[in-house]
C-alpha cells in the first residue's frame, strides 16, 4: 500500500514511518523541514515531499501528492501558536483541504489523528480546530479514522522528555493539589493503532479514543517518573499563579507552559479505555490453530 504520511517530522510521525516501512508500505513523508531523517534499508519504498502547510488550503493544493496513494494519515500537529504557525491553519484548514482532495481523487482511506477532548467538552483553540477537521472528515464518503490520543509518551517524545526532567526538580510544582487526572499512553500502542487502521478487516468510519490502562493523578505520574534518589517534594500552586506564569511562558515561547495547556490539564485528560481494548483485540491476539478464524 503506497500511503501519504503528514507531519512525518515529529514524534509520532517519525515513529510511523519506520513502522510503515517495516510493514512492507511505501511512504510518501510529508514535512515542513527540507529532510526527514530516517535510517532505514528500504530507502526505495519512502518518498520525501517538503510541504508549507500554512499554504495548503485548497484540495488542488494537495492532488499532486496523491498521485497513486492508496491511504492517507494525517499526524500534522502544533501544541502551541507561533508568528508562523496558527492552529486554523494548520489544523483544520490544511487537513480538510486534504480529506477534500482525497474525496475526489478517490483516495478512501484516511487517518487523523486528532487529541482528547475534541469532543462537545472542547473549549481551547488546540482541540476546537482539531475538532474543525475531525467532524469535517467525519461528513465525507471516505474510509475514516479518527484517533483522539492522550498524551503521548515514549523515548524521544518532547513532553516525555520535559515531564521527565521537571519530576527529577528537588521540588516540583503542582498546579493546586496535583490531583488532575491524566492517561498516558505508550508511543507503541499508538502506532498499533493506526496500523489497525489500515487493515482490510477493520471496520471504518471509527471515532477512537486512545488512552493508557490506568488513569492516574499528575502528582502520582511525577512520583512514578521520578528517578533522583531523594524523596520527591512538592509545591502546590493555585491555578491563578499558575496561569499568569503560564502567560510568560507563551511569550518566551514554552509550549508545554501556556494557559492552553493548563487549561487542557485541568479538564482531567481521561477516557473508557474499553473501545480502544476492543479495537486492537484482532491485532493483539493471534488466532489459535484450528480455531477456524481466518
Amino acid at each position: 500500500m503506497k500511503i501519504l504520511l503528514t507531519g512525518a517530522s515529529g514524534f509520532v510521525g517519525k515513529q510511523l514511518t519506520h513502522a510503515l516501512l517495516k510493514n512492507g508500505h511505501t511512504v510518501v513523508v510529508c514535512s515542513h523541514k527540507n529532510k526527514v531523517l530516517v535510517e532505514i534499508e528500504e530507502e526505495s519504498k519512502l518518498q520525501r515531499c517538503q510541504i508549507d502547510f500554512m499554504q495548503m488550503h485548497k484540495p488542488e493544493d494537495w492532488i499532486l501528492h496523491l498521485n497513486g496513494v492508496d491511504a492517507v494519515i494525517n499526524s500534522v500537529g502544533i501544541i502551541a501558536e507561533t508568528k508562523e504557525k496558527t492552529f486554523k491553519l494548520l489544523q483544520s484548514l490544511a487537513p480538510i483541504s486534504l480529506f477534500k482532495a482525497c474525496e475526489q481523487l478517490g483516495v478512501k482511506r484516511v487517518v487523523q489523528i486528532s487529541a482528547l477532548g475534541t469532543d462537545e467538552t472542547a473549549v481551547v483553540p488546540y482541540h476546537l480546530s482539531k475538532k474543525q477537521a475531525d467532524d469535517a472528515l467525519r461528513k465525507m464518503d471516505l474510509d475514516w479514522f479518527v484517533l483522539r490520543p492522550s498524551l503521548i509518551i515514549g523515548e524521544g517524545g518532547a513532553s516525555s522528555s520535559f515531564f521527565k526532567k521537571l519530576s527529577n526538580f528537588p521540588i516540583i510544582p503542582l498546579i493546586g493539589n496535583g490531583e488532575q487526572l491524566i492517561q498516558p499512553i505508550k508511543i507503541e500502542e499508538v502506532i498499533t493503532s493506526v496500523l489497525r487502521c489500515l487493515d482490510d478487516d477493520v471496520a471504518p468510519k471509527q471515532t477512537i479514543d486512545l488512552v493508557g490502562k490506568t488513569a492516574i493523578s499528575y502528582k502520582d505520574w511525577m512520583v512514578s517518573l521520578r528517578t533522583s534518589q531523594s524523596p520527591a517534594r512538592f509545591l502546590s500552586v493555585p491555578i491563578s499563579i499558575m496561569m499568569s506564569l503560564s502567560k510568560f511562558g507563551k511569550w518566551i515561547n514554552l509550549p508545554l507552559l501556556n494557559p492552553d495547556s493548563l487549561t487542557m490539564l485541568q479538564q482531567n485528560n481521561v477516557a473508557d479505555r474499553r473501545g480502544l481494548d476492543v479495537f486492537l483485540e484482532k491485532s493483539l491476539v493471534s488466532p489459535k490453530q484450528g480455531d477456524g478464524e481466518e
